[in-house]
């Protein structure tokens, strides 16, 4: 479609369609680039942009299609003529739209290229502020959110190079009839009632700026575009979004994720203050049974205040659940493992981000898995090796506990009922978290213990 243009024309055509959505927001109208074709008879589409901020009844046209020059005979006068051209356009039977055609010139004058608006009802200065934003090369910050397309309920105006208001839309008429301003066109920005000077500063030095300004109680969200000129511009786009329930929403948010962090350390602090409890208790109680039972509750509440913790800490819905393991396996490490037990360990855990809701019982799993292999593992024995490995898979997580004791005994098959801590491990996984457990000798002597669970969908 480009083999009959130079290097320069091409260059041309890249800088307009980067700005062609922008522009067809400004212009509230649809753009469209024609190319002569080879084909003598025919025009052919280089790009076309549908405005966000205007409902046209325009049929949309792919890039490369070939359009009759019988049926566009405005375009095609002005690719022969080198001049700008208006008319209508029947859309249907008796309605009818405006059309406005510019040529697009290289440096030395030749035309290669025709830009049409499609448009109803718009300000001509719209139209033609959005062919000069086209015309001019494309700003090195072009592709900063200064630039990005408008929403049909943004306020829109334009202001010439002496700061004045040449053109308003219907919400930007809004805005000012607020303040008491009847009409805006006509005013300047550096004026008494307006006093913009971000405007005044984009028109001096061309580059595009933004900033929140605050209007008789409502918070707007300001962006100044310079259209024109090479350092001072000859035009500057204004567009003001109300964002005053937006960002009332924003605030009510973070008092929210305040309290809701608040919480989860009180959480913590009680959780904390049961296990110093229980222990406590533990240190008076006479028969061995007694203990171990308050030691396991004991680590089961801390378990889940490292799950609270977290929550604290980072105050969002989701939990960093390799902090959380690394966390828990170092307390049980700490807190069970015999003075005499000479043991090796190993810990690894791929970035995996859980619902703060699964947290918990991954939490406690983990917790029952390592009590497990210090209850049952190393009876009798004076060395030993542990592993925790939280992994990463297709479709969600796998946590591994793995030890070289003693093994499962002679006959195990399924979870006897008076194994509370695999029962707890086991509804846990499945009930709670949807997954699996499974738990198995070792080729090579000692246990491993998997809980598999989906995550997302």
């Amino acid at each position: 479609m480009l083999k009959n243009l130079n290097s320069e024309q091409k260059n041309i055509l890249a800088s307009i369609r980067q700005g062609m959505d922008f522009a067809a927001d400004i212009a509230h109208a649809c753009i469209t680039v024609y190319l002569a074709s080879d084909d003598k008879r025919f025009l052919r589409v280089y790009h076309q942009s549908m405005p966000k901020t205007q409902f046209l009844q325009q049929p949309e046209l792919a890039p490369g299609r070939e359009v009759r020059i019988s049926e566009e005979p405005l375009i095609a006068r002005c690719l022969q003529r080198n001049v700008p051209l208006e008319g209508k356009r029947e859309l249907s039977l008796g309605q009818f739209a405006g059309v406005r055609v510019y040529p697009v010139q290289d440096r030395r004058g030749k035309c290669f290229a025709a830009v049409v608006f499609d448009f109803s009802g718009v300000d001509d200065i719209f139209i033609n502020v959005a062919f000069e934003f086209l015309k001019t090369p494309a700003r090195p910050e072009q592709d900063s959110e200064f630039y990005r397309r408008l929403a049909p309920g943004d306020a829109l105006m334009v202001v010439d190079a002496e700061k004045k208001i040449i053109a308003a839309n219907s919400t930007a008429r809004h805005i000012f009839q607020v303040v008491g301003i009847t009409t805006p066109i006509g005013l300047r920005t550096n004026s008494v009632q307006i006093n913009w000077p971000l405007v005044g500063m984009v028109l001096k030095t061309g580059t595009a700026e933004g900033k929140e300004i605050r209007l008789r109680g409502m918070l707007l969200a300001m962006r100044v575009v310079p259209v024109g000129g090479t350092a001072e511009a000859s035009y500057a786009i204004v567009i003001l979004r109300d964002i005053t329930e937006l960002k009332k929403r924003d605030e009510e948010l973070l008092v929210k994720a305040a309290v809701i962090k608040e919480i989860h350390h009180r959480v913590k602090n009680n959780l904390q203050t049961i296990a110093s409890l229980l222990r406590l208790q533990m240190r008076r109680a006479k028969a061995d049974e007694t203990k171990t039972v308050l030691r396991d509750c004991i680590s089961r509440v801390n378990s889940i205040a490292v799950v609270h913790e977290f929550l604290a800490q980072q105050g969002s819905g989701t939990v960093d659940m390799a902090s959380v393991a690394q966390g828990i396996y170092k307390a049980v490490l700490s807190g069970m493992a015999a003075p005499e037990l000479r043991l090796t360990t190993g810990f690894s855990a791929d970035n995996v981000v859980i619902p703060s809701e699964k947290a918990t019982s991954m939490a406690l799993v983990l917790n029952e898995m390592l009590q497990n292999c210090f209850d049952h593992a190393f009876t009798g024995r004076t060395q030993g090796a542990i592993s925790v490995e939280l992994k990463k898979t297709e479709n969600g997580c796998r946590l591994t506990v793995c030890d070289d004791g003693n093994g499962l005994p002679p006959g195990f098959n399924g979870i006897p009922q008076s194994s509370l801590g695999l029962r707890i491990i086991k509804t846990m996984a499945e009930a709670d978290l949807h997954g699996t457990f499974k738990i198995e000798n070792r080729p090579q002597g000692g246990t491993c213990a998997e809980v598999a669970i989906p995550l997302g969908g």
